[in-house]
């Protein structure tokens, strides 16, 4: 369980950790993930391997009363198969492994990283599980052979060196004959992908540049809207015409009174010449001032 995931050298070290930390192994069984994760510190999965570590030595003591489980070296493959899969916290690269290295079993045996390089390599198609690959690689790995092919595998898929090259997705479909070459490839110095991905930014940034415009069209649509105001200004200067519009007629009363008194000047300067030329004066008592006398009176005056 220390192994999955993990390099040889992690999982000795993890193990004697966990070993050292508790007093023995029913104290491991009763203890909480939470202590198995502490004393499990630098494995992948930590927690996750305390709690099926766990698990198992309380299966275990459940059935014997004890810490061992070596009735599972005389039952034949199918009772061995029934009694591990009745331990439900156990993962195929755990079975098989036991399958093969203590039963001896013809097993190829898989973790998640081993099958990640497997299916990078092309040793085993893209699309095929554990339980898949190791069928298909067990045609291929005599079972004298398959303890150094799962260690040599192993080896690759956890090292540091190409575990981001691993990891990265298949661009296309790889089967055995490319294995050499692709393993070749993975051995090759890897090109800094600062610049192309420089470069694959560019274009978006060409894109937002080239949006701007679209988005410069804003300002046009709030010039629009911003007529409105203009309309209210001249609907408020038509309105404020309107108190404009009051001045006007005191303007004319004033014109027109004096052009009244203009009239009444004239009128009374045309009188007056008209009373110098007729020689006479205003009779008074007639009621209507500024008539000449009537002839019969001057006549009278000039007799007299």
């Amino acid at each position: 369980m220390c192994l999955e995931d993990s390099r040889w050298d992690q999982a000795e070290a993890g193990l004697k950790r966990l070993i050292a930390s508790f007093f023995d192994l029913n104290e491991i069984r009763v203890s909480s993930v939470a202590e198995l994760e502490r004393a499990l510190d630098g494995l992948s999965h930590a927690d996750w391997k305390g709690m099926r570590i766990r698990a198992v030595l309380r299966h275990v003591f459940e059935g014997t009363y004890a810490f061992e489980f070596e009735k599972l070296r005389r039952m034949t493959l199918e009772q061995a198969i029934k009694a591990l899969k009745k331990i439900q916290e156990l993962s195929p690269f755990v079975r098989d492994f036991v399958l093969h290295e203590i039963l001896g079993n013809h097993v190829v045996y898989l973790d998640e990283s081993m099958l990640t390089a497997a299916r990078w390599l092309g040793l085993v198609p893209a699309g095929a599980d554990i339980a898949e690959a190791s069928e298909y690689l067990k045609s291929g790995v005599r079972k004298s052979e398959v303890s150094e092919f799962c260690n040599l595998l192993k080896c690759l898929a956890t090292d540091v060196r190409y575990a981001d090259h691993l990891a990265e997705p298949l661009d296309g479909e790889y089967d055995m004959a490319d294995a050499l070459d692709r393993l070749a490839e993975l051995q090759l110095p890897r090109k800094k992908s600062v610049k192309p991905v420089a470069e694959a930014v560019k274009p978006e940034r060409s894109e937002k540049s080239s949006e701007k415009p679209e988005k410069a069209e804003k300002p046009a649509v709030k010039k629009s809207v911003a007529a409105k105001p203009a309309s209210g200004k001249s609907a408020t200067a038509a309105s404020a015409g309107k108190p404009a519009a009051r001045p006007a007629a005191p303007v004319a009363r004033d014109k027109g009174r004096e052009s009244a008194k203009v009239a009444e000047k004239t009128g009374n300067s045309a009188r007056k010449t008209a009373t110098d030329r007729s020689g006479g004066a205003a009779v008074k008592g007639t009621g209507t001032p500024g008539k000449p006398a009537s002839g019969k009176s001057s006549g009278s005056k000039n007799r007299r």
